[in-house]
């Protein structure tokens, strides 16, 4: 387990690192926030279509040589696009960065469902949990670094972790080669209680996964939107300098760490449905407070609890697919989710930098608050209809 945990905590700092050098970026290549975003947008397109494709053959090839030749490639890539002469190379370059950045959730995802048939979502929660706690250590640190060995000295030390990781997959037997024969969806405990056999949910139930899908990508439109600005709404709106704004940002994983241990704990005894609708609600509350006219130090406690609700979100929604999917395998269906969670979340930042640049900063959150509203609508008919998890009382959440 612990192969497991260190290497998502290794894959997750790809996630952000464009985030917290954006700033910078800004200046070196004299963009404005339609450009940046853009530099986002093609980061995370790679990563989606890259998802789809690992998903699948995570179910018919090597698992390990997925992984480990995945760190390999991200980290080879960033470390080569901290040398870029220009923005043309450097955007050549983090494309085979988000590559190789894309193999592991897929992959991974696929191999604790199949691993943890029971107290699936308390492990689910410790995974996030890893990956949100070194995302906030690689702000903290990184902030500290970055006026003293610059922007490539970070990215070149962001991907080392990865390569160690991928020297781990290559040769250790924690991670299974293949995927299970049988990933069957097992007994006992389910993802928000348990199993009711006489209440389950019909494999293969297509409108429900597909409602389910587009109120993830909902949500994710609105929250990657403002999450992959974070330090450059800082700078440029708060008037903080870069290593502040790192510091800032940690904010939001140090929410999303205790977010992850308590929806974790959650699911075990509430609707997974209805902890996503609550989490959403929560959302598109803190979307609304920082548009506000208020103090630094507020926005940094909004900050945390919205680091704290996504992340809750996050794992039900995991939970959730796996119980969706019916006969689909395990790798596939986790490689669909991703895929459409990176793509959405590709478009987002690109949308969200050509609105800051003709409306303004609080404008642009009141405009990408509204696809919470559509989320939670179709939220509460899911949990509604859904007769196959009960709390422990009997009643749904």
């Amino acid at each position: 387990m612990k192969a497991k945990l260190l290497g998502h905590s290794a894959n997750d700092l790809f996630w952000f690192i464009l985030p917290l050098v954006l700033p910078s970026m800004l200046s070196r290549y004299d963009l404005n926030y339609t450009e940046a975003g853009g530099i986002l947008t093609i980061y995370l397109l790679f990563t989606a279509a890259g998802s789809f494709a690992a998903g699948k053959l995570s179910d018919r090839f090597s698992r390990k040589r997925i992984l480990s030749y995945g760190l390999f490639a991200a980290s080879a890539g960033l470390i080569s696009a901290s040398f870029a002469p220009g923005l043309p190379v450097f955007l050549i370059l983090i494309s085979l960065t988000a590559i190789g950045v894309s193999t592991f959730h897929p992959v991974m995802y696929a191999v604790i469902d199949e691993s943890y048939p029971e107290r699936k979502s308390r492990v689910m929660g410790l995974y996030e949990c890893f990956g949100t706690a070194a995302i906030l250590l690689m702000f903290l640190i990184n902030g500290y670094l970055l006026k003293r060995i610059g922007v490539r000295g970070v990215m070149i030390v962001t991907a080392i972790p990865a390569i160690v990781m991928g020297l781990v997959y290559a040769f250790s037997s924690s991670i299974p080669d293949t995927a299970s024969i049988e990933s069957e969806p097992s007994g006992g405990v389910t993802d928000s209680g348990p199993a009711d056999p006489d209440h389950r949910i019909e494999r293969g139930d297509a409108l429900r996964l597909v409602l389910f899908l587009i109120s993830k990508i909902l949500r994710i439109i609105s929250v990657t939107a403002l999450l992959n600005f974070l330090p450059t709404i800082f700078v440029s709106f708060f008037g903080m300098e870069t290593d502040r704004a790192a510091y800032a940002t940690a904010f939001y994983f140090a929410g999303g760490i205790s977010g992850s241990i308590i929806a974790g704990k959650l699911s075990e005894h509430f609707n997974s449905f209805g902890i996503i609708l609550v989490g959403t609600v929560f959302i598109g509350f803190t979307l609304l407070v920082l548009a506000g006219n208020l103090p630094v130090w507020i926005y940094l406690i909004i900050i945390t609890l919205f680091g704290a609700f996504a992340s809750g979100c996050l794992i039900n929604q995991n939970l959730l697919m796996s119980r969706l999917s019916g006969s689909l395998g395990r790798g596939e269906v986790f490689g669909i989710m991703m895929g459409f969670m990176t793509f959405t979340s590709a478009v987002s930042p690109a949308v969200f930098g050509f609105v800051l640049d003709f409306t303004g900063y609080r404008e642009a959150l009141y405009i990408f608050s509204l696809p919470l509203l559509a989320s939670i609508l179709i939220l509460s008919w899911l949990l509604k209809t859904d007769r196959a998890v009960k709390s422990p009382a009997g009643v749904s959440l």
